[in-house]
């Protein structure tokens, strides 16, 4: 195959939730606080993805894997996989890679890298070496810095001293995808719903 074998993507999001939703109670620099957010973030945008018909309750995507807590930023900060799934439910394949890490009391930052491959042979598997974009991906990753202004500084020292640690989870399992596990378009007999059940 000539041309294009393959595409890395890199993407960077500051996010943060909307005055109305705000709580001022709950700092994001805090790895506590940040795992609950970051939960909600991941069920918001993955967690609500489903197949459809019979195989509604089958999630399109599954996740976080790979999870890896981080120590060289001064703040908490975490990477992992997003797996986008089949209607077979055994089919898995990485979707994104996420590196995620607070900047402030209500914002943290998303760095989403996606890598796209074109080149195939006729059984479908990869026809060429995916090792020099692994490798990118993970050089650009692990070159990102962080240097907190004063009033971000204050808050982590204030939550460090209480914690005694900025550590995320060591461990963080995989979300209960879909969130929306029933949907409309699934059959509401008790016995559609206790199949389901066994099923997921």
């Amino acid at each position: 195959m000539t041309g294009c074998k393959g595409e890395l993507v890199t993407a960077i999001a500051v996010i943060g939730r909307s005055d109305e939703h705000r709580n001022s109670n709950i700092s994001f620099l805090s790895p506590n606080a940040f795992e609950m957010i970051l939960m909600q973030y991941l069920n918001d945008c993955y967690g609500a993805e489903n197949w459809e018909g019979e195989r509604s309750h089958v999630p399109r995507f599954h996740g976080p894997v790979g999870w890896k807590r981080h120590t060289h930023l001064p703040v908490p900060s975490a990477s992992f996989n997003i797996c986008s799934r089949g209607e077979d439910v055994g089919c898995l394949h990485v979707r994104d890679h996420l590196f995620a890490f607070p900047v402030s009391d209500q914002y943290f930052v998303l760095v989403t890298a996606t890598q796209h491959h074109y080149s195939r042979d006729e059984s479908g598997d990869l026809a060429f070496d995916v090792t020099p974009m692994q490798d990118l991906q993970d050089q650009v990753l692990q070159s990102i810095s962080l240097e907190l202004g004063p009033e971000a500084k204050a808050s982590v020292d204030k939550i460090k001293a209480e914690l005694g640690s900025l550590y995320m989870s060591k461990d963080f399992a995989p979300l209960k995808w879909p969130t929306n596990i029933y949907p409309p378009e699934a059959d509401s007999s008790p016995e559609t719903r206790q199949a389901l059940r066994n099923e997921v």
